[in-house]
């Protein structure tokens, strides 16, 4: 009798893992997300570049220039720039 039930249990449990097996996942039958916004444009307005400074032989210091794409104005006498 006790077999007769352990087998039953057992049977029971098999039969409820297959039929568990058989469905589809519920994250496979998900439809993906749509696309996000576009991110905003770029402003237009004048180049803004770091606020570091450069210290020249001569004991100057110079900022970097907006109109040299960021690069440090030249220093005196620097054949460089």
């Amino acid at each position: 009798m006790i077999r007769a039930l352990a087998a039953g249990g057992l049977l029971l449990m098999l039969t409820a893992c297959d039929t568990l097996s058989a469905q589809p996942h519920a994250q496979g039958s998900r439809k993906p997300a749509p696309a996000g916004p576009p991110p905003p444009p770029m402003p237009d307005g004048p180049l803004v570049c770091p606020t570091d400074v450069k210290l020249c032989p001569d004991g100057r210091y110079v900022n970097r220039s907006p109109d040299k794409e960021c690069e440090f104005d030249a220093c005196s006498g620097d054949p460089s720039h």
